[in-house]
């Protein structure tokens, strides 16, 4: 399953220097990058929850001896900053979809762990530096990316920030690895959504005033939009979190120990370059009786991970003997979650 994830991002990446073959549906990508409303949560409580089912609480003392155990690295995931030094470690070692946790202590001294986060493989799309909301904690960090609109933005959680925050400058192009954890997916509903707010709104109304003289703004009709065969990505209760409606393109399986992961492929069509493209990872508790097909229009609230591609391109390795200090025993979790 590993392999069949690593040749589709091979593949992803050759596609750059060929010709884009069109969805089926090939409708500009909608993205109302709106920011009212929304908070930076500093929380990795509720991606847990979607990944197993289970509260974090109980979870996650279990994940971190077992990561520690059992778990692996790569060179790209070992670096410096700051003074210290950082490890990250992931489980299991063969699966696109890991527990991981990041160590850290200054160099040379033991390290602690610090973060707790599910890991997700994500496919390598070129996007542009919007801003970067660094989290307190200091590990984390959500970054915002130009899709279509430079003032707004498209936001996703780098748990490699540390690692890559040199490489987040603002206006400045990298190779992302960008992938979504779903909180829940459905088959698409509705063939047509009702609009009565934001931007497409108020030049709906403008433009319906105009052809009604003497009509007042309470006259004007909602607006009614139809999204059958449209891909959609809209701004979601926090930064980092959408709701999508996309066509699936293919579907593989994976799983967290025992628990079965769903990973949907989709495209968003870009009017210039190549597509944006997301695998969505989802548990079969989120997917709760529906059983996806290839050819599905969906609906899905999810979450975004993403960080600058690992150059070093290994497969995961055993953890044991990192020079990069030793790994103290386990006695907290990780300050960020709760």
């Amino acid at each position: 399953m590993a392999k069949k994830h690593a040749k589709r991002a091979e593949q992803q990446q050759k596609q750059e220097t060929s010709p884009v073959q069109p969805l089926p549906h090939p409708n500009v990508a909608t993205k109302t990058m709106m920011s009212d409303n929304r908070q930076h949560v500093e929380s990795l409580g509720a991606t847990w929850t979607a990944v197993s089912g289970l509260h974090p609480q109980v979870l996650i003392p279990q994940v971190i001896p077992t990561v520690m155990q059992e778990g692996g690295t790569r060179p790209s995931w070992q670096w410096k900053e700051g003074g210290k030094d950082y490890l990250l470690m992931a489980w299991p070692k063969d699966m696109p979809l890991r527990a991981s946790v990041l160590f850290a202590g200054k160099e040379g001294e033991q390290m602690r762990p610090v973060s707790c986060v599910p890991l997700l493989e994500g496919l390598p799309n070129d996007l542009t530096v919007a801003s970067v909301h660094a989290w307190e904690e200091g590990c984390g960090a959500n970054v915002g990316v130009n899709i279509l609109e430079p003032e707004r933005p498209m936001w996703f959680y780098d748990p490699f920030y540390t690692r890559d925050k040199t490489d987040l400058t603002e206006g400045v192009t990298h190779t992302f690895l960008l992938a979504a954890l779903a909180f829940g997916v459905r088959r698409a509903l509705l063939d047509e959504i009702t609009i009565t707010q934001g931007p497409a709104y108020e030049a709906y109304a403008q433009a319906w005033l105009e052809e009604n003289p003497g009509k007042t703004r309470l006259d004007v009709p909602p607006l009614q939009v139809n999204v059958a065969g449209k891909h959609i990505i809209q701004p979601g209760n926090s930064f980092s979190e959408y709701q999508m409606r996309a066509k699936i393109q293919d579907i593989d399986t994976c799983s967290l120990d025992t628990m079965p992961i769903s990973i949907l492929y989709t495209q968003f069509p870009m009017p210039e370059g190549s597509p944006l493209t997301i695998p969505v990872y989802v548990a079969k508790v989120n997917l709760r009786n529906y059983e996806p097909k290839v050819g599905d229009e969906i609906d899905a609230y999810v979450w975004f991970q993403g960080r600058v591609i690992d150059w070093d391109g290994a497969a995961v390795t055993s953890g044991d003997g990192v020079s990069r200090g030793t790994v103290e025993p386990v006695s907290e979790q990780g300050k960020n979650e709760k």
